[in-house]
């Protein structure tokens, strides 16, 4: 449990709904911790000073931390008591409390979009679009009759009827521009409605680091094989798509 001592307090409790104990994934391999579940909430114990402040922690949202003097418990940074400690918890490893639990993604075929609980929204700050999604048919009059030096600098993936185009400058063509946040792609103009959560995102769905995950305005996603990008060129458009 956490206590106050002369150097200060050091250890804490956090709480979070048991509905998003997902967001405590990368942390449940920290074995110093126990968990223990309460009305509809997942308390976790030993917490420790270093740990509070890690970008582990602090990354999970809608979370609570809690330090802890004889059984009340003071909200981290705050001198008021918040409420009691029930001394009724069960406690164990989190490990235990929280099994791995690896969602149904399909990893096979990147043209499927899955739907994940991440709330994509309208954002004022201005990234640099470095990917262009456009549809074959209009990309394709353009890249069969580039100079070699303006392709050049770009990799592409097809994507069912429509080319994905990464690199910078990109073409001049009418699409969807998307920037960059940890190999994640995101419309411009939209972002994650909690940036901290970019890391925790790409690690639950790709944890070895395989794909680029593609986002829409609508919350899904699609993943592309790193592997299966290519330098763009007339040749590899057209091995691709021969009407062109």
């Amino acid at each position: 449990m956490a206590e106050n001592t002369s150097n200060g307090v050091n250890t804490y409790l956090m709480e979070i709904a048991l509905k998003d104990k997902g967001f405590l994934s990368n942390i449940r391999h920290w074995e110093n911790l126990k968990a223990a579940p309460g009305n509809n909430v997942l308390w976790i114990k030993d917490i420790t000073a270093q740990q509070a402040d890690s970008v582990e922690i602090q990354s999970i949202p809608y979370k609570k931390l809690y330090y802890q003097r004889d059984n009340l418990l003071f909200l981290k940074g705050n001198n008021l008591p918040e409420k009691k400690i029930d001394g009724t918890l069960l406690w164990s490893l989190l490990s235990r409390v929280l099994p791995v639990e690896l969602p149904s993604f399909n990893h096979n075929y990147f043209g499927v979009s899955q739907k994940a609980d991440v709330k994509i929204v309208p954002t004022e700050t201005e990234r640099e679009p470095v990917a262009l999604l456009v549809k074959a048919k209009k990309a394709g009059p353009y890249i069969t009759t580039a100079p070699a030096i303006r392709l050049r600098v770009l990799s592409w993936i097809g994507i069912n009827d429509s080319v994905l185009l990464a690199g910078t400058p990109l073409l001049p063509l009418e699409g969807q521009t998307y920037w960059l946040a940890t190999d994640m792609l995101l419309p411009t103009g939209y972002d994650f409605e909690f940036p901290q959560l970019y890391a925790f995102t790409k690690k639950a769905i790709d944890p070895n680091d395989d794909y680029i995950i593609l986002w829409d305005k609508e919350n899904t996603y699609a993943l592309l094989p790193k592997t299966k990008f290519m330098p763009l060129s007339i040749s590899s458009f057209r091995l691709t798509y021969s009407d062109y």
